[in-house]
């Protein structure tokens, strides 16, 4: 593999010399296992649901419990693979679990453990990734996993009356209890319910109303691998011989998606790359609370409820969710039977609270990096999710969220072979407030 000057285009930092490989700053005593361990979990994560699908079409039928266990099973064995002698992961995990105990009680004792399973996910294959410190692992899981997407997605586009027989979307939701009879006006066998646009296709008219949802059974999911997989290629840069594939599979899959949300956070990120290190970090921990005001004052203001299924009427939809959550759910002592899952930001103030969430936010944002090009792709999720937070919850689950969180780690702890040690890297990034 070629190693050119940078882990993205445009950087003003200095070419790195020719002579060597890059040496990763990663757990000299981590086993082999550990690396399997990283790719069996993330494509796991990504592909699981597209198994249990299969099983229950044509094997035998499936409940929201095997769910649960396939994501026990994967999350535990990523949590004991990232596992090591430094306390950081125990240390967050236990002050997160304590919190979320305190708020139950607080809540008259309701336990929420889809609350504790969704920051344990980004913790595990964070910390996993951390360990192992690997670039070129991360371009691997990627290729890997946009190849898998885009041929399963080709198959569902081309072949769907062969892919219903074996991969019953809506069966599959039925068995689990996700949507009921109602909700799909009685149909037993097809694909998920926005899996048809009822308007024009947005992205490539021609492709017809069928949105392509491949292994996540879901076109939500699918736009929001794309923009993953495209943020890790423009991020990589000349490092990674097949960016250039990477960049067109992201397009397809936002395309035969017809992911709008995809496409428009690809462009922004885009755009905004050449500021990335100029940006405070403080700018982006107070921005979700810019957006939580703005959005309070529209939905205050506004006597909409909704609007059309587009960005701007998905934004309605948010802002009237916050106006209707009464303070004792925003404080996280009480809790509310409110739909939320349209409002990514609405459902993280419903399972933690202002405070839990101002403290996953910082956290997140005050991430360390041994390389200063890490805040690059670092800053462009933060873009990704402050986006995505205002119109879906889906940035919790693990079919995005495995990779996601595994290329946050990789970004955050790979090191360069001539990057600078210790004080020198993070005086690079802009972690002043």
């Amino acid at each position: 593999m070629s190693h050119t000057g940078s882990l993205g285009y445009g950087s003003r930092y200095p070419t790195r010399s020719r002579r060597g490989p890059p040496s990763p700053a990663r757990d000299a005593d981590a086993p082999d296992i550990v690396r399997k361990v990283a790719t069996a979990t993330v494509l796991g994560g990504l592909v699981f649901n597209a198994i249990l699908c299969f099983v229950n079409t044509r094997i035998m039928g499936t409940a929201d419990r095997h769910v649960i266990m396939a994501e026990l099973v994967i999350v535990g064995c990523t949590v004991l693979a990232a596992m090591t002698r430094k306390s950081a992961l125990y240390v967050i995990f236990g002050l997160f679990v304590s919190y979320m105990v305190f708020l139950f009680m607080l809540r008259g004792g309701q336990v929420n453990p889809k609350a504790v399973r969704d920051i344990l996910i980004p913790l595990a294959f964070y910390f996993l990734a951390m360990r192992i410190a690997d670039a070129r692992l991360a371009d691997r899981l990627v290729l890997a996993s946009g190849l898998i997407v885009v041929g399963f997605g080709l198959f569902e586009y081309l072949f769907l009356p062969v892919f219903l027989e074996y991969f019953n979307v809506i069966g599959y939701y039925l068995a689990r209890g996700t949507v009921t009879l109602d909700q799909v006006f009685g149909q037993t066998k097809g694909l998920f319910i926005s899996g048809q646009r009822p308007e024009a296709r947005t992205i490539l008219p021609f492709l017809g109303q069928h949105r392509v949802s491949s292994v996540f059974l879901e076109p939500v999911s699918m736009g929001n691998f794309g923009a993953i997989i495209y943020a890790w290629a423009l991020f990589r840069g000349r490092e990674f011989r097949l960016r250039w594939v990477i960049f067109l599979l992201a397009f397809t899959v936002i395309a035969l998606a017809d992911a709008r949300f995809g496409l428009y956070t690809c462009i922004l990120i885009t755009l905004l790359y050449p500021f990335y290190s100029f940006i405070p970090r403080l700018v982006w921990v107070v921005m979700p609370f810019f957006l939580l005001a703005a959005l309070a004052i529209y939905g205050i203001t506004s006597v909409s409820e909704g609007g059309p299924n587009d960005v701007a009427g998905r934004f309605a939809v948010t802002a009237h969710i916050l106006t209707q959550l009464d303070l004792g759910v925003v404080l996280g002592w009480e809790t509310t039977d409110a739909f939320t899952a349209d409002s990514g930001i609405s459902y993280s103030l419903t399972a933690f609270g202002i405070f839990g969430f101002v403290a996953l936010w910082s956290l997140f944002v005050y991430a360390p990096m041994a390389d200063a090009r890490g805040w690059r792709f670092h800053s462009m999720m933060i873009i990704y999710l402050l986006l995505l937070m205002l119109i879906s919850d889906s940035f919790y689950s693990i079919k995005t969220g495995a990779l996601m969180w595994f290329l946050v780690g990789t970004a955050s702890a790979y090191r360069r072979a001539d990057a600078p040690r210790s004080g020198q890297s993070r005086a690079a990034t802009p972690l002043s407030a």
